[in-house]
């Protein structure tokens, strides 16, 4: 469990916070660019900590009051992302066993500062830090949870909140809500008590990070979006529907997505008796396939919040691109066919298990025709690749609730310490 606060250790850890943003720039960047980078985001820092310590200033005679106590308090990473309802299942089930939860969305460093939102630390912080550390213990102060549910990856709050946390023996937990395979510097911050990883996959990818920020305990849970749902029966033999798992909105843009997305309704076209479904990413735009189906009469696309258990229940065959969903097709033992058109590396190690990228329609159908000689055979190499990637499987879900379970009755859980290469 956390340990208590000891003297000066928020300063100490607004210091590893510069040396930190200085290497992460320094992955990318020369010495001139990643001096000027890091000035800009100082000046930024700066504005945002003298807001905070003008409106400290204001009312520094008036104390911030707790509310009641919450169990927990699950912080989304915008609001944006809270009518997806990704945590839905999640809060559900923590709402059912009597728990109190509270979600609410965490606020970009302005429009804190525009609300006031900001308690004084209990300890001094330099003012580049000063908002994030103010905006922590207001929110701390403000919802007075025994355990905080991070969502929002990279996030500068993210150790003052630990800390604010832990200065009460209360605790920080981050909920991966995706693999951390992907190259994304956002990943190399796990300033976190507990660190909810998906699977071993994802263990082994953090560890071999050559840039890590804080000292976390892993827990492998398994997704907490994944329920008895995806616990789906193989086909006996293969139908001719195919699902196709849209790329997030920052791809299907760039051209060489585009390019994948344009083979694959070129294929339609060319085999009529098969049904191409999309499944569009929750975020991304559909314009690209509604065209397409204008001209292609075997393209559908599944309307928005159409749950990806029941598309897989009606598919046969996967293609993924880049989607982190393709754990729950695996999940749900549906052969995978990883296609794509872009020059990127194969994070999930789809490869591995599924046989070589297709980028072509004559490769894609060669691969279609030997899933249906072969299909037993493809059901068994998704089996595989979702047990690499997924601990629990379609226990993820209940893994995750009987984990914070324990941690609000103060009792252990089986972690990996990973440590932080920032000294």
């Amino acid at each position: 469990m956390p340990t208590t606060l000891t003297k000066q250790l928020w300063q100490h850890k607004a210091k590893a916070l510069d040396k930190y943003r200085w290497l992460l720039l320094r992955q990318r960047h020369g010495i001139v660019g990643t001096a000027t980078r890091f000035f800009r985001d100082a000046v930024r820092d700066l504005l945002f900590g003298s807001l905070a310590y003008i409106n400290l200033r204001h009312k520094r005679d008036v104390a911030c009051s707790n509310q009641a106590a919450c169990d927990f308090l699950l912080l989304q990473s915008s609001p944006k992302v809270i009518p997806l309802k990704r945590k839905k299942k999640l809060m559900e089930q923590l709402t059912a066993k009597k728990y109190t939860l509270i979600e609410i969305a965490q606020l970009e460093p302005f429009a804190a500062a525009h609300s006031g939102c900001f308690c004084q630390p209990p300890q001094p912080v330099p003012i580049r830090y000063l908002g994030y550390a103010a905006y922590a213990e207001w929110l701390i102060h403000s919802y007075n949870p025994r355990i905080v549910l991070n969502d929002r990856n990279g996030s500068l709050l993210s150790p003052f909140l630990r800390l604010s946390l832990n200065s009460r023996d209360k605790t920080l937990v981050h909920l991966a809500h995706a693999t951390t395979l992907e190259k994304s510097r956002r990943l190399n911050m796990m300033d976190y008590d507990y660190y909810f990883l998906f699977g071993k996959s994802s263990l082994a990818a953090l560890q071999k990070r050559p840039l890590r920020f804080g000292t976390t305990n892993a827990v492998m849970t398994g997704s907490h979006m994944i329920d008895s749902a995806y616990a789906l029966a193989p086909h006996r033999a293969p139908q001719k529907n195919i699902l196709v798992l849209g790329v997030g909105p920052d791809k299907e843009k760039l051209p060489s997505y585009i390019d994948t997305y344009t083979m694959l309704a070129r294929w339609a076209d060319n085999n009529r008796d098969y049904t191409l479904t999309i499944k569009k990413h929750p975020r991304s735009s559909t314009d690209f396939w509604a065209h397409a189906a204008t001209t292609t009469g075997n393209i559908v696309i599944l309307p928005a919040g159409y749950p990806l258990s029941e598309a897989l229940q009606e598919a046969d065959i996967v293609i993924n691109i880049v989607s982190n969903a393709v754990m729950e097709a695996a999940l749900a033992k549906r052969p995978v066919i990883y296609v794509n058109n872009a020059a990127t590396g194969d994070i999930f190690e789809q490869e591995r298990f599924f046989g070589e990228r297709v980028d072509n329609e004559r490769q894609l159908s060669d691969r279609i025709n030997n899933i249906r000689r072969h299909y037993q055979q493809s059901v068994q190499q998704s089996a595989d690749f979702a047990a690499y990637h997924l601990h629990n499987g379609c226990c993820g879900l209940q893994a995750t609730v009987t984990a914070l379970e324990r941690l609000i009755n103060n009792l252990e859980l089986g972690s990996e310490k990973i440590s932080s290469t920032v000294n």
